[in-house]
């Protein structure tokens, strides 16, 4: 019985350990060419010693410096167009993040990616990082890591296009909705961040609407995923 309790104790204190929160600090970068372009980045920094904030450190580097890449090649390009050098407004790649969950077994976020590079018009991006603890070892969470057992991810993607059109309906109560013909592209399937109480789906402007549309975040709570995923 003595050992019974022993172990229920530790079982509790090693979860109580997993939901301790993560402090997060925070670097900046910002660099400035003359009135030609700007790059302003704040990127999330979690504990390196921790193995969930150091894969998520490792992720959120990966997706910054690509972006970053991009953008200066673009402007390499653009100051051999006469017609852009002499934009009135100094091309723009701005990086925000938002944090749902920062804890020592789940790591939550996702980046807002703010490009002016020329075109139309500015565009924005939306990039999200999970990473949580399975068997024990960090890793990188999709959708189909956190699926109840027999649960297709055609199952949970048809709930969270069911509230995009409710969402939809809402903003523009007016006329019919435009919905993806077939569905919410797979590529946005694992676009989501975790919170307290829900799951989040992240579309950015052009994901599942128009450019006027905007951006979606879509929120499904975790009772109405009761029985498709499982959480965390």
């Amino acid at each position: 019985m003595r050992t019974v309790i022993i172990l229920g104790i530790a079982t509790v204190l090693l979860l109580l350990a997993c939901a301790q929160p993560l402090k997060v600090n925070y670097r900046t970068e910002c660099t400035r060419q003359g009135d030609f372009y700007t790059i302003d980045i704040r990127m999330p920094m979690f504990p390196k010693e921790n193995p969930v904030g150091a894969l998520a450190n490792k992720e959120v580097k990966s997706i910054v410096k690509q972006f970053k890449i991009e953008f200066l090649k673009t402007m390499t390009e653009n100051r051999n167009n006469k017609y852009l050098r002499r934009m009135p407004e100094p091309f723009q790649l701005q990086i925000r993040p938002t944090i749902a969950m920062a804890r020592a077994d789940l790591i939550s976020l996702y980046l807002e990616i703010f490009w002016w590079a020329g075109g139309a018009h500015p565009n924005t991006f939306y990039r999200v990082v999970n990473v949580g603890l399975v068997n024990g070892k960090p890793q990188v969470l999709g959708l189909r890591d956190i699926l109840d057992q027999g649960v297709s991810a055609e199952t949970v993607m048809q709930r969270v296009a069911q509230q995009l059109e409710t969402v939809k309906r809402q903003r523009d109560p007016s006329g019919e909705p435009w919905m993806p013909e077939k569905g919410i592209p797979q590529e946005y399937w694992n676009s989501f961040i975790f919170t307290p109480s829900a799951i989040v789906w992240v579309f950015e402007p052009y994901a599942v609407g128009a450019y006027a549309e905007g951006g979606f975040l879509i929120r499904l709570s975790y009772e109405e995923l009761q029985g498709l995923v499982r959480r965390p």
